[in-house]
């Protein structure tokens, strides 16, 4: 059996260059947009985000990063991945999840995100988390690379 933690980073002091680089590499391996290696060094920069690592006892094996914003009680997923290796077994939702709870346990209750239009297996993870779609917004991602606006509110806020 898989044995798993997540371990929460907000700020600047607990994010570190070796950090970066692995967030990179796994950026630029197995996303289909990935950011170059300055943008993940600048991550904390002038931002307000939460990230939550997915390790194994060796590694790093997915990320979920948001902006946010809780004096608004928002929040924006900027990226989500799992290394392929550990996908289809349930731990991009438990990823999502723990997010998901750390925001709402710091204030935020209404998040949004952008997932590309043909990326089904996003979607069904964002559907299967309550979040809906609300629009399509044409060549986001490039020409003829749309991307489906999705939100959710809480419960309790919506």
């Amino acid at each position: 059996m898989l044995e798993f933690n997540f371990i929460a980073i907000e700020g600047h002091l607990t994010f570190t260059s070796e950090m970066a680089f692995v967030l990179s590499e796994l950026d630029r391996q197995f996303f289909p947009t990935p950011w170059g290696h300055d943008s993940w060094e600048k991550l904390f920069l002038d931002h307000d985000r939460l990230l939550i690592l997915l390790k194994t006892q060796e590694s790093v094996i997915g990320f979920c990063l948001f902006d946010k914003s809780v004096a608004d009680s928002f929040a924006h997923l900027l990226k989500i991945l799992i290394h392929p290796q550990f996908r289809n077994i349930g731990l991009s939702k438990k990823l999502l999840g723990s997010a998901l709870l750390n925001l709402e346990n710091a204030g935020c209750s209404q998040f949004f995100l952008e997932v590309e239009e043909d990326n089904y297996a996003a979607q069904k993870l964002y559907l299967s988390a309550a979040f809906q779609i609300i629009h399509c917004k044409k060549n986001f991602y490039g020409a003829n690379r749309s991307a489906l606006i999705m939100t959710r509110a809480n419960k309790s806020h919506s």
